[in-house]
């Protein structure tokens, strides 16, 4: 988990924070635990930290478990996200230590991990990638380089062929159609899963051809 906070991220949980962080179980006047915990760390004072955990040791379960819950919900912001985990994950950590119970801790990031793995989104198998470029080249006769072979975000493929000059000869050299079609259909081959993209040639930055999957 990260170890630092953005400073813009203070004002977002102090906005946050009453409705994130309060449960039923410990509803109380004034600041929670977990409120006071961030001024404390706002303020470097780890001292602090720790006597709170000490000291309210019973309340810091709930406390963690409402601030895990929204992190890992759709409605928290990025940088907020990673904020509250981080606090999250530090409260846990001198729970543990004070309790000797480190469940709270590995369920902070289990969660966390979880969440991280999420974002990442669709992927590409590394090995399949690498045969498919090495195929590509040859179909191009080591004049085509493959410079990218990813997913986007929506999980569309994009592969990007840079295609140098035969000897000088051509400025802008041409595409054989058939040749295209061949590595369209090389890559549904190797990546049945890939309903959609686009695979494009270009060289010196002039754009030779695209090819839609479909």
């Amino acid at each position: 988990m990260h170890t630092h906070a953005k400073p813009s991220v203070w004002a977002v949980f102090t906005l946050i924070a009453a409705l994130a962080f309060a449960t039923p179980a410990v509803a109380q006047d004034g600041p929670s635990v977990g409120q006071l915990f961030i001024q404390a760390y706002d303020k470097k004072d780890e001292k602090q930290m720790k006597e709170l955990i000490k000291t309210h040791a019973d309340q810091v379960p709930g406390e963690v478990k409402a601030m895990v819950e929204y992190a890992a919900s759709p409605e928290a912001p990025p940088d907020a996200r990673d904020f509250i985990f981080n606090i999250a994950g530090m409260m846990s950590k001198m729970y543990a230590d004070q309790t000797g119970d480190d469940r709270l801790l590995n369920a902070v990031r289990a969660t966390y991990m979880n969440v991280m793995k999420a974002q990442q989104g669709p992927s590409l198998d590394p090995e399949a990638v690498e045969k498919a470029k090495k195929e590509i080249s040859a179909l191009g006769k080591d004049q085509w380089r493959v410079t990218i072979f990813e997913l986007g975000e929506d999980g569309a493929l994009v592969v990007e062929i840079d295609v140098r000059e035969s000897n000088g000869a051509e400025l802008t050299p041409k595409i054989d159609f058939r040749k295209s079609k061949q590595v369209g259909e090389l890559v549904k081959a190797r990546f049945p899963d890939v309903k959609k993209g686009k695979i494009s040639w270009s060289s010196m930055g002039v754009g030779l051809r695209t090819l839609f999957l479909e």
